[in-house]
Protein backbone atom coordinates (compact mmCIF):
# COMPACT_ATOMS: atom_id res chain seq x y z
CA UNK A 1 0.00 0.00 0.00
CA UNK A 2 1.33 3.43 -0.95
CA UNK A 3 0.25 6.58 0.88
CA UNK A 4 0.78 10.15 -0.28
CA UNK A 5 -0.44 13.34 1.34
CA UNK A 6 -1.78 16.41 -0.44
CA UNK A 7 -1.42 19.51 1.71
CA UNK A 8 -1.77 23.05 0.50
CA UNK A 9 0.67 24.19 3.19
CA UNK A 10 0.69 23.99 6.95
CA UNK A 11 0.07 27.72 7.19
CA UNK A 12 -3.11 27.37 5.17
CA UNK A 13 -4.40 24.63 7.43
CA UNK A 14 -3.94 26.84 10.49
CA UNK A 15 -4.96 30.18 9.03
CA UNK A 16 -8.11 28.85 7.40
CA UNK A 17 -9.49 28.11 10.86
CA UNK A 18 -10.93 24.79 9.70
CA UNK A 19 -10.84 23.30 13.17
CA UNK A 20 -12.90 26.18 14.54
CA UNK A 21 -15.06 27.49 11.70
CA UNK A 22 -16.59 24.19 10.68
CA UNK A 23 -16.81 20.62 11.91
CA UNK A 24 -15.96 19.12 8.50
CA UNK A 25 -13.24 18.62 7.54
CA UNK A 26 -11.15 19.01 10.67
CA UNK A 27 -8.68 16.18 10.03
CA UNK A 28 -7.10 14.51 6.97
CA UNK A 29 -9.45 12.90 4.45
CA UNK A 30 -8.27 9.49 3.24
CA UNK A 31 -8.84 9.03 -0.49
CA UNK A 32 -8.56 5.35 -1.40
CA UNK A 33 -7.86 4.45 -5.03
CA UNK A 34 -8.35 0.90 -6.22
CA UNK A 35 -5.56 1.07 -8.78
CA UNK A 36 -1.80 1.39 -8.90
CA UNK A 37 -0.16 4.80 -8.87
CA UNK A 38 -0.18 6.56 -12.23
CA UNK A 39 -3.60 5.38 -13.43
CA UNK A 40 -5.65 7.96 -15.32
CA UNK A 41 -8.36 7.83 -12.66
CA UNK A 42 -5.86 8.65 -9.92
CA UNK A 43 -4.23 11.42 -11.95
CA UNK A 44 -7.55 13.15 -12.68
CA UNK A 45 -8.70 12.78 -9.09
CA UNK A 46 -5.42 14.18 -7.83
CA UNK A 47 -5.84 17.25 -10.05
CA UNK A 48 -9.22 17.96 -8.42
CA UNK A 49 -7.98 17.25 -4.90
CA UNK A 50 -4.97 19.53 -5.41
CA UNK A 51 -7.23 22.41 -6.38
CA UNK A 52 -9.59 21.87 -3.44
CA UNK A 53 -6.66 21.55 -1.04
CA UNK A 54 -5.05 24.78 -2.21
CA UNK A 55 -8.32 26.68 -1.94
CA UNK A 56 -9.62 25.29 1.37
CA UNK A 57 -6.55 24.01 3.22
CA UNK A 58 -8.09 20.54 3.44
CA UNK A 59 -5.60 17.68 3.74
CA UNK A 60 -6.01 14.59 1.53
CA UNK A 61 -4.09 11.36 2.12
CA UNK A 62 -4.13 9.31 -1.10
CA UNK A 63 -3.83 5.55 -0.57
CA UNK A 64 -3.36 2.97 -3.32
CA UNK A 65 -5.20 -0.30 -2.63
CA UNK A 66 -4.95 -2.05 -6.01
CA UNK A 67 -6.22 -5.50 -6.83
CA UNK A 68 -9.34 -7.43 -7.87
CA UNK A 69 -10.21 -4.86 -10.55
CA UNK A 70 -10.40 -2.13 -7.91
CA UNK A 71 -12.67 -4.10 -5.58
CA UNK A 72 -10.19 -4.23 -2.69
CA UNK A 73 -10.32 -0.47 -2.34
CA UNK A 74 -14.05 -0.32 -3.02
CA UNK A 75 -14.89 -2.90 -0.35
CA UNK A 76 -12.70 -1.07 2.17
CA UNK A 77 -14.46 2.27 1.62
CA UNK A 78 -17.93 0.73 1.76
CA UNK A 79 -17.17 -0.63 5.25
CA UNK A 80 -15.57 2.58 6.57
CA UNK A 81 -17.32 4.77 9.18
CA UNK A 82 -19.74 7.17 7.43
CA UNK A 83 -17.98 10.30 8.68
CA UNK A 84 -16.61 11.66 5.39
CA UNK A 85 -12.98 10.89 6.14
CA UNK A 86 -12.65 7.76 4.00
CA UNK A 87 -13.63 8.37 0.37
CA UNK A 88 -12.72 7.07 -3.08
CA UNK A 89 -12.77 7.94 -6.77
CA UNK A 90 -15.68 6.05 -8.27
CA UNK A 91 -15.70 5.17 -11.93
CA UNK A 92 -17.11 3.04 -14.72
CA UNK A 93 -14.39 0.56 -13.71
CA UNK A 94 -15.23 0.25 -10.00
CA UNK A 95 -18.97 0.98 -9.99
CA UNK A 96 -20.26 -0.01 -13.43
CA UNK A 97 -18.31 -3.05 -14.55
CA UNK A 98 -15.94 -4.64 -12.01
CA UNK A 99 -18.65 -5.67 -9.48
CA UNK A 100 -20.14 -7.79 -12.28
CA UNK A 101 -16.80 -9.29 -13.30
CA UNK A 102 -15.31 -10.53 -10.05
CA UNK A 103 -16.60 -12.47 -7.07
CA UNK A 104 -14.33 -10.29 -4.90
CA UNK A 105 -16.96 -7.53 -4.89
CA UNK A 106 -18.83 -7.58 -1.58
CA UNK A 107 -20.31 -4.06 -1.74
CA UNK A 108 -23.31 -2.89 -3.74
CA UNK A 109 -22.07 -0.05 -6.00
CA UNK A 110 -25.30 1.92 -5.55
CA UNK A 111 -26.81 1.11 -2.15
CA UNK A 112 -23.57 0.88 -0.13
CA UNK A 113 -22.25 4.32 -1.16
CA UNK A 114 -23.04 7.99 -0.84
CA UNK A 115 -22.24 9.36 -4.29
CA UNK A 116 -20.97 12.88 -3.65
CA UNK A 117 -20.37 14.13 -7.19
CA UNK A 118 -19.36 13.26 -10.72
CA UNK A 119 -16.05 14.60 -12.07
CA UNK A 120 -15.84 13.72 -15.74
CA UNK A 121 -16.85 11.54 -18.66
CA UNK A 122 -14.50 10.12 -21.27
CA UNK A 123 -14.33 7.97 -24.38
CA UNK A 124 -12.87 4.49 -24.66
CA UNK A 125 -10.58 4.14 -27.66
CA UNK A 126 -9.80 1.06 -29.74
CA UNK A 127 -6.08 1.10 -30.57
CA UNK A 128 -3.54 -1.08 -32.39
CA UNK A 129 0.22 -0.97 -32.78
CA UNK A 130 1.14 1.77 -35.24
CA UNK A 131 3.45 -0.65 -37.05
CA UNK A 132 0.74 -3.24 -37.64
CA UNK A 133 -0.42 -1.67 -40.89
CA UNK A 134 -4.03 -1.70 -39.65
CA UNK A 135 -5.67 1.68 -40.19
CA UNK A 136 -9.40 1.01 -39.81
CA UNK A 137 -11.84 -1.04 -37.76
CA UNK A 138 -12.75 -2.98 -40.90
CA UNK A 139 -9.12 -4.00 -41.39
CA UNK A 140 -8.84 -5.21 -37.79
CA UNK A 141 -12.03 -7.26 -38.15
CA UNK A 142 -10.77 -8.75 -41.43
CA UNK A 143 -7.48 -9.67 -39.74
CA UNK A 144 -9.33 -11.39 -36.90
CA UNK A 145 -11.31 -13.46 -39.39
CA UNK A 146 -8.09 -14.71 -40.98
CA UNK A 147 -6.22 -15.66 -37.81
CA UNK A 148 -6.48 -15.67 -34.02
CA UNK A 149 -5.78 -12.37 -32.26
CA UNK A 150 -5.24 -11.36 -28.65
CA UNK A 151 -6.35 -8.18 -26.92
CA UNK A 152 -4.92 -6.93 -23.64
CA UNK A 153 -6.78 -5.44 -20.70
CA UNK A 154 -5.74 -4.24 -17.27
CA UNK A 155 -9.02 -2.87 -15.97
CA UNK A 156 -12.68 -3.80 -15.93
CA UNK A 157 -13.39 -0.93 -18.32
CA UNK A 158 -10.79 -2.22 -20.76
CA UNK A 159 -12.07 -5.78 -20.57
CA UNK A 160 -15.72 -4.92 -21.14
CA UNK A 161 -14.96 -2.36 -23.86
CA UNK A 162 -12.91 -4.86 -25.84
CA UNK A 163 -15.36 -7.72 -25.26
CA UNK A 164 -18.30 -5.58 -26.39
CA UNK A 165 -16.45 -4.68 -29.59
CA UNK A 166 -15.42 -8.29 -30.26
CA UNK A 167 -18.96 -9.59 -29.80
CA UNK A 168 -20.61 -6.81 -31.82
CA UNK A 169 -18.09 -7.27 -34.65
CA UNK A 170 -18.75 -11.02 -34.76
CA UNK A 171 -15.13 -12.06 -34.16
CA UNK A 172 -15.51 -13.53 -30.67
CA UNK A 173 -14.51 -17.04 -31.78
CA UNK A 174 -11.14 -15.85 -33.07
CA UNK A 175 -10.12 -13.40 -30.34
CA UNK A 176 -8.82 -14.07 -26.80
CA UNK A 177 -8.38 -11.56 -23.98
CA UNK A 178 -5.11 -11.41 -22.03
CA UNK A 179 -5.37 -9.99 -18.48
CA UNK A 180 -2.81 -7.56 -17.03
CA UNK A 181 -2.46 -5.97 -13.61
CA UNK A 182 -3.02 -2.49 -15.06
CA UNK A 183 -3.91 -0.75 -18.31
CA UNK A 184 -0.40 0.77 -18.68
CA UNK A 185 1.06 -2.76 -18.68
CA UNK A 186 -1.40 -3.89 -21.36
CA UNK A 187 -0.53 -0.85 -23.47
CA UNK A 188 3.19 -1.50 -23.03
CA UNK A 189 2.73 -4.98 -24.46
CA UNK A 190 0.64 -3.59 -27.30
CA UNK A 191 3.50 -1.25 -28.21
CA UNK A 192 5.78 -4.30 -27.98
CA UNK A 193 3.53 -6.37 -30.29
CA UNK A 194 2.69 -8.92 -27.59
CA UNK A 195 -1.05 -8.35 -28.11
CA UNK A 196 -2.85 -7.07 -31.21
CA UNK A 197 -5.28 -4.48 -29.80
CA UNK A 198 -6.51 -2.79 -26.65
CA UNK A 199 -9.63 -0.82 -25.76
CA UNK A 200 -8.65 1.77 -23.18
CA UNK A 201 -9.72 5.04 -21.64
CA UNK A 202 -8.62 7.90 -23.85
CA UNK A 203 -6.40 9.59 -21.22
CA UNK A 204 -4.24 6.45 -21.03
CA UNK A 205 -3.64 6.24 -24.80
CA UNK A 206 -3.57 9.92 -25.75
CA UNK A 207 0.23 10.36 -25.62
CA UNK A 208 0.89 7.00 -27.31
CA UNK A 209 -1.41 7.86 -30.22
CA UNK A 210 0.05 11.36 -30.59
CA UNK A 211 3.54 9.89 -30.38
CA UNK A 212 2.76 7.52 -33.27
CA UNK A 213 3.24 4.44 -31.12
CA UNK A 214 -0.40 3.42 -31.49
CA UNK A 215 -3.07 3.95 -34.15
CA UNK A 216 -6.57 4.94 -33.03
CA UNK A 217 -9.28 3.06 -34.92
CA UNK A 218 -12.48 4.17 -33.16
CA UNK A 219 -14.07 5.42 -29.94
CA UNK A 220 -16.97 3.80 -28.11
CA UNK A 221 -18.98 6.91 -27.24
CA UNK A 222 -22.05 8.37 -28.90
CA UNK A 223 -19.98 11.10 -30.56
CA UNK A 224 -16.41 11.63 -31.71
CA UNK A 225 -13.77 12.69 -29.20
CA UNK A 226 -12.99 16.41 -29.25
CA UNK A 227 -9.24 15.72 -29.17
CA UNK A 228 -9.46 13.25 -32.06
CA UNK A 229 -12.18 14.53 -34.41
CA UNK A 230 -10.91 12.35 -37.27
CA UNK A 231 -11.39 9.11 -35.32
CA UNK A 232 -14.87 7.64 -35.96
CA UNK A 233 -17.19 6.08 -33.43
CA UNK A 234 -17.78 2.34 -33.59
CA UNK A 235 -21.41 3.11 -34.43
CA UNK A 236 -20.26 4.95 -37.55
CA UNK A 237 -18.62 1.70 -38.59
CA UNK A 238 -21.83 -0.26 -38.02
CA UNK A 239 -20.74 -1.78 -34.69
CA UNK A 240 -23.08 -1.35 -31.73
CA UNK A 241 -20.80 -1.25 -28.70
CA UNK A 242 -21.53 2.15 -27.22
CA UNK A 243 -20.00 2.73 -23.79
CA UNK A 244 -18.85 5.81 -21.89
CA UNK A 245 -16.37 6.03 -19.06
CA UNK A 246 -16.89 8.22 -16.03
CA UNK A 247 -15.24 9.22 -12.75
CA UNK A 248 -16.77 10.56 -9.54
CA UNK A 249 -16.29 10.77 -5.76
CA UNK A 250 -18.09 8.69 -3.13
CA UNK A 251 -17.96 7.50 0.44
CA UNK A 252 -19.83 4.95 2.53
CA UNK A 253 -23.62 5.06 2.63
CA UNK A 254 -25.07 7.40 5.24
CA UNK A 255 -22.80 10.45 4.89
CA UNK A 256 -24.23 13.56 6.51
CA UNK A 257 -25.77 16.50 4.68
CA UNK A 258 -22.83 18.63 5.85
CA UNK A 259 -20.36 16.35 4.06
CA UNK A 260 -22.52 16.23 0.93
CA UNK A 261 -22.85 20.02 0.85
CA UNK A 262 -19.12 20.59 1.37
CA UNK A 263 -18.21 18.34 -1.55
CA UNK A 264 -20.92 19.68 -3.83
CA UNK A 265 -19.80 23.25 -3.22
CA UNK A 266 -16.10 22.55 -3.73
CA UNK A 267 -16.49 20.24 -6.72
CA UNK A 268 -18.72 22.80 -8.43
CA UNK A 269 -16.11 25.53 -7.89
CA UNK A 270 -13.20 23.38 -9.08
CA UNK A 271 -14.89 21.87 -12.13
CA UNK A 272 -15.98 25.30 -13.38
CA UNK A 273 -12.48 26.80 -13.26
CA UNK A 274 -11.15 27.51 -16.79
CA UNK A 275 -7.72 26.01 -16.06
CA UNK A 276 -9.27 22.77 -14.77
CA UNK A 277 -11.57 22.55 -17.79
CA UNK A 278 -8.61 23.01 -20.13
CA UNK A 279 -6.50 20.47 -18.22
CA UNK A 280 -9.33 17.96 -18.43
CA UNK A 281 -9.79 18.51 -22.15
CA UNK A 282 -6.03 18.17 -22.72
CA UNK A 283 -6.28 14.72 -21.13
CA UNK A 284 -9.19 13.70 -23.32
CA UNK A 285 -11.99 14.05 -20.77
CA UNK A 286 -14.76 16.56 -20.17
CA UNK A 287 -15.99 17.81 -16.78
CA UNK A 288 -19.32 16.25 -15.85
CA UNK A 289 -21.00 18.07 -12.97
CA UNK A 290 -23.76 15.99 -11.39
CA UNK A 291 -25.01 15.58 -7.82
CA UNK A 292 -27.79 14.15 -5.69
CA UNK A 293 -30.60 11.97 -7.06
CA UNK A 294 -29.54 12.66 -10.68
CA UNK A 295 -26.08 11.25 -9.95
CA UNK A 296 -27.50 8.25 -8.10
CA UNK A 297 -29.72 7.50 -11.10
CA UNK A 298 -26.74 7.89 -13.47
CA UNK A 299 -24.65 5.41 -11.43
CA UNK A 300 -27.52 2.91 -11.32
CA UNK A 301 -28.21 3.28 -15.05
CA UNK A 302 -24.54 2.84 -15.98
CA UNK A 303 -24.38 -0.32 -13.85
CA UNK A 304 -27.21 -1.72 -15.97
CA UNK A 305 -25.67 -0.61 -19.30
CA UNK A 306 -22.28 -2.14 -18.55
CA UNK A 307 -23.96 -5.24 -17.12
CA UNK A 308 -25.87 -5.76 -20.35
CA UNK A 309 -22.66 -5.68 -22.37
CA UNK A 310 -21.01 -8.07 -19.90
CA UNK A 311 -23.87 -10.56 -20.18
CA UNK A 312 -24.06 -10.28 -23.96
CA UNK A 313 -20.33 -10.94 -24.18
CA UNK A 314 -20.78 -14.05 -22.04
CA UNK A 315 -18.28 -12.91 -19.39
CA UNK A 316 -18.64 -14.79 -16.11
CA UNK A 317 -17.52 -13.41 -12.70
CA UNK A 318 -14.21 -14.88 -11.60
Amino acid sequence: MKIRTLLAGAGLLISSGLAFAQSYPNKPIHFVTGFAAGSSIENLSRMVLDDISKRTGAVFVVEQRPGALGMIGMNLVAKAPPDGYTLMPTSSATHSSAPQLTKMATADPVKDFTHLGALDRFHLMLVVNAGSGIKTVEELVAEARKKSLNYGYGSATGQVGASAFVRAAGIDKNVVGVPYKSQPLALTDLVGNQVQFVTSDLPSVDALVRGNKLTALAVTGDKRATLFPDVPTLAERGINAELIGWVGVAGPAGLSEEVRTWWQRNLTTTLNKPNIIEDFKARGVEPYILFGPALEKFVADQYQVWGRHIREAGIKPE
